[in-house]
């Protein structure tokens, strides 16, 4: 046991060298996990007793981690993924399953171990993208929302294809009759997740709230009874830790329940891809060199082709195409777990799980810096990609730029814009000089309808801000409150001689600051606004303040009158 204690002291510490190394060079640390544990066992520090200890903790790695997406992945937010990102999510993961296993059963592997690897390389890390777009300020861009959301319709592939996989045993490949046994025992599990969640766990969570301890070990009992049923049905302990998380996103006590869970997962995932790594040293003995060229490149190239035809057919721009193509450059932390699974089932072997670690150790190494610098590398290939795909010839949301002249220009017309939108309606009598450009393909629509001159784009695309005539605009009016994007706008305004003045948004005041330093002539600050406003409503009511529930009304009449879902 002592020596058991040193050995992991020296994985850890290991561990976290390689992460501090990898933080420089911008990856991921899921490779410095994955390395370290490639290393300590090439050089015998890790021996099999050291396995058979930390394999059940890998495990809870794997069931934390699923707890934690189950609770941030919230059933009702399939309502706002809009129809590119459910289109795009499930026509890439269709496209590069069928070429994908095409490819690998070319390179001589059987069916079910081709079908088992094809399914895998088609998820990509929510993880390491979402992190790498929020380094880049790009999450709240066009192209970002659009990723986050078939990220949102992966990660329910995912899950399922976890739980139909994990539901056979002992090698047997897939028959019609065992699938439809496992989505019964499946459905059974989540019939009575819904039944106790509704009418027990509310209950119980409210009992335990009063103690953050008390909560935090009422909730993991109750991802581990889950999972204790889940493997009794024949499933992976995940899949029941999954279905708990997801009976408490909708929670009020979730926020506090993952703050004290994600300290647990962190440490338990880390053990689970060091002893990947670790199982790696063997099978890459055996990997062909040929097959990882080739699977990588697939995934580096072929993967983005694919949902860059997806996008350009929804009639997305170029920019925004590739830029959300690039993202998918690599595979999931799923892809790791589901041939984990499939290798414990015996489904596949540890030459296969090593060959698709292989290729996600490549991938995700590049496709980081294919997402950093996805902008200087569209700027490189835009040329060839506008002969390639002509935008006026394809995207049916260019307006006529030859007809602007002294117009007006509302960048984003939800919330604050669509007050600014009444206002500039009343004061110009011709629609077609109130440009209004806008990423959400609900307010797009209907602001043409409404007969007014829009644009649908990402205000961050160049050629978004090339089609709106700046030079000759009278007035240019910023409702995004994001930082990078109002430098952005301002800048390239300015650099394309419009004379106008500009009111822009910000958040914070300090901003605001930086703002008005770039070139804006006006700056909105809404927390200023409205303490302003809240001031206001107090003095007209302050004399007798239960009045104060006349103004409720008309404020709830007014916002659901802005409502666009």
């Amino acid at each position: 046991m002592p020596n058991l204690f040193l050995n992991l002291s020296i994985i850890l510490v290991l561990a976290t060298a390689l992460g501090v190394f990898a933080r420089k060079l911008k990856q991921p640390l899921i490779l410095a996990y994955i390395t370290a544990g490639i290393l300590i066992s090439v050089f015998g520090v890790f021996r099999e007793v050291d396995k058979n200890f930390l394999e059940p903790l890998s495990n809870f790695g794997i069931a934390f981690l699923l707890f934690l997406v189950g609770i941030e992945l919230k059933l009702e937010d399939l309502k706002y993924i809009g129809k590119a990102a459910i289109f795009t999510g499930f026509g890439q993961i269709v496209f590069t399953a069928l070429i994908g296993f095409i490819i690998i059963s070319a390179l001589g592997f059987s069916m079910i171990a081709a079908a088992y690897m094809a399914i895998a390389i088609t998820f990509s890390s929510t993880v390491i993208i979402i992190k790498l777009l929020t380094e880049k300020h790009d999450l709240q861009s066009l192209y970002g929302k659009i990723v986050v959301g078939f990220l949102l319709v992966q990660d329910f592939v995912a899950i399922l294809a976890l739980m139909v996989l994990s539901g056979f045993s002992d090698g047997q490949a897939p028959s019609l009759g065992g699938i439809f046994w496992i989505l019964v025992k499946g459905f059974l599990l989540v019939v009575f997740t819904y039944i106790v969640t509704r009418y027990l766990l509310k209950t119980v969570f409210k009992l335990t709230s009063t103690s953050v301890e008390l909560l935090f070990v009422s909730a993991i009992a109750w991802a581990f009874l889950l999972s204790a049923l889940a493997e009794a049905a024949g499933f992976s302990i995940a899949i029941g830790a999954f279905l708990g998380g997801v009976a408490i996103a909708s929670s009020p006590y979730r926020i506090q329940i993952s703050a004290r869970v994600k300290p647990l997962r962190d440490f338990f995932i880390i053990i689970f891809f060091i002893l990947l790594g670790a199982s790696l040293s063997t099978g890459i003995v055996g990997l062909v060199p040929s097959q990882i060229i080739i699977l990588s490149l697939f995934i580096l190239i072929g993967n983005p082709l694919v949902v860059i035809a997806i996008m350009l057919t929804l009639g997305f721009r170029n920019r925004t195409s590739f830029l959300a193509s690039v993202t998918v450059a690599q595979i999931s932390e799923f892809s790791l777990i589901l041939m984990a699974v499939g290798s414990s089932l015996g489904h596949v072997t540890s030459a296969h799980v090593a060959l698709v670690a292989a290729v996600g150790m490549v991938t995700i190494t590049l496709s980081s810096y294919l997402i950093l610098y996805g902008d200087k590398i569209y700027r490189f290939v835009s040329p060839y990609m506008t002969k390639m795909f002509p935008e006026n010839d394809r995207d049916p949301y260019v307006m006529h730029r030859d007809k602007l002249k002294n117009h007006v220009i509302l960048i984003g017309a939800e919330q604050m814009g669509s007050d600014i939108l009444k206002f500039l309606d009343k004061k110009i009598e011709d629609k077609d000089q109130i440009v209004v450009v806008d990423f959400n393909p609900e307010i797009y629509k209907s602001v043409k309808a409404g007969g007014y001159n829009a644009v649908f784009g990402d205000i961050t695309d160049p050629e978004v801000l090339e089609e709106l005539e700046l030079a000759r605009a009278k007035l240019l009016v910023i409702t995004d409150s994001d930082e990078e994007d109002n430098f952005h706008i301002i800048r390239f305004a300015r650099d394309k001689n419009f004379k106008g003045p500009i009111i822009s948004t910000s958040y914070w005041m300090h901003d605001a600051v930086k703002i008005y330093e770039t070139g804006a002539d006006y700056v909105v600050v809404p927390e200023l606004v409205g303490g302003k406003h809240a001031s206001r409503i107090l003095a007209d009511y302050w004399e007798d303040l239960k009045e104060l529930k006349k103004e409720k009304s008309k404020h709830f009449e007014d916002l659901m009158s802005r409502k666009i879902f």
